[in-house]
């Protein structure tokens, strides 16, 4: 296809070698390309390496490209007193990208401008000031961790996150920014997931499209796992933060009677305590702790698993529980964030968002059906490499050059 707009994209966190948000920016600027002419902002200290060393090898696949990178100014002393402060170096370096902007469109003349990333509804970025059609998205983080689960977060998680759902309420509905970004004429916005959609209707009496900020990875896997009578290979992985909640799961599977092992891959501040529980449990023995792994090592434990569990609280869709389906691993999950939306009964279980202790119960009944039904779970399994195709990149690309076609015209 010819190329003919010309696009210019805020992209702060962008890297062809990384996952979550500097992978979904490399991949959503990328698959833009193949039908535009795409200017990129990017933040330079964390990525102008790693992007110009792409270029070296790879010439042919960005020659649609075109990166510009700023240095965001850090003080990670104060980040480490107070971590609201990144707020404020990143509001400065999205000023400095808005002028570089106004230089480039002078120069270019953009059909379009993309405010991708970060994520978070906070921070619209300056260029929707720009007087040319505006696209924002995917947007997330307006949605409110459950109330219920926070005392199950530990003291310092359920302190965090009260003081989270607080100041969100008042965050998202007087913030001005977000507003005027969202309000102004010839825009469209984008969702991450359902549930930030009906968010950002209610409060900015706007219709968005949902488009989740992660794709599906791509493997050459057709055949899936099967088990006869033998161990059921649990996985988990995230980040070890109260967020995450792996306390939940090893609870839940103090109470399964079958014979199991968890793959635990990650690593964090709750690591130690997580580990304590485990034996506090008498589980230790069939926890199986990775700590964080190339990629291709982490991908090896997935593809010896049986079903992957998220026990996340707050969360958009998170890259690994793709990948979980890209594998064939059947899902267990809250129902809740993103997952909420790509999981379904072709290819997973949900867990009733209540209480803590009806999700471990939930959760212990749906490890059991697993093992005690292999069909059942061959049938997850197959349904979960069918699901995963819904969410590549290339159908993600798709709609997003649907929604520029009707922008444009």
């Amino acid at each position: 296809m010819k190329k003919i707009n010309k696009i210019l994209v805020s992209c702060y966190a962008c890297s062809p070698n990384r996952g979550s948000e500097p992978g979904m920016g490399w991949n959503f600027v990328k698959g833009i390309s193949e039908n535009h002419e795409v200017h990129v902002i990017v933040e330079q200290e964390k990525w102008e390496l790693e992007i110009e060393d792409y270029i070296n090898k790879y010439p042919k696949e960005v020659e649609n490209l075109h990166f510009y990178f700023i240095k965001k100014k850090r003080s990670r002393k104060l980040r480490k007193i107070w971590p609201p402060s990144y707020y404020y170096f990143y509001r400065q370096w999205q000023k400095k990208a808005y002028k570089l902007a106004l230089e480039l469109n002078e120069k270019e003349n953009f059909n379009l401008v993309h405010q991708l990333n970060m994520v978070g509804y906070r921070e619209p970025g300056y260029l929707w000031k720009i007087d040319i059609p505006f696209v924002w998205g995917p947007i997330g983080g307006l949605e409110t961790t459950p109330w219920s689960f926070l005392p199950s977060l530990g003291l310092k998680g359920m302190m965090h996150f009260t003081a989270r759902n607080i100041i969100n309420l008042f965050q998202k509905y007087i913030s001005i920014r977000p507003r005027k970004a969202a309000k102004r004429n010839n825009n469209s916005l984008i969702s991450a997931t359902p549930e930030t959609q009906k968010e950002i209707y209610k409060i900015w009496n706007r219709e968005s499209i949902v488009i989740t900020e992660v794709g599906s990875f791509k493997t050459n896997i057709r055949e899936i796992n099967t088990r006869e009578n033998e161990v059921l290979i649990i996985v988990w992985s995230g980040l070890h933060e109260p967020r995450k909640n792996l306390g939940l799961l090893l609870e839940s599977l103090a109470l399964v009677d079958v014979n199991w092992e968890l793959h635990i891959l990650g690593e964090g501040t709750e690591t130690k305590k997580w580990k304590w529980l485990s034996k506090k449990l008498n589980l230790s023995d069939r926890c199986i702790w990775y700590g964080w792994q190339p990629l291709d090592k982490a991908l090896d434990v997935f593809k010896k698993g049986h079903v992957f569990t998220i026990t996340s609280v707050h969360d958009l869709t998170s890259t690994v529980i793709l990948e979980a389906l890209s594998f064939g691993l059947p899902i267990v999950c809250l129902d809740h964030c993103g997952f909420s939306h790509v999981v379904d009964d072709s290819c997973g279980i949900k867990i009733s968002v209540t209480t803590p202790k009806n999700a471990k119960y939930e959760f212990s009944k749906a490890i059991e059906k697993l093992y005690a039904d292999e069909m059942f779970r061959q049938k997850l399994a197959k349904g979960a490499l069918l699901r995963a195709e819904c969410f590549s990149w290339e159908k993600k690309i798709d709609k997003l050059n649907i929604i520029y076609e009707k922008l444009l015209k």
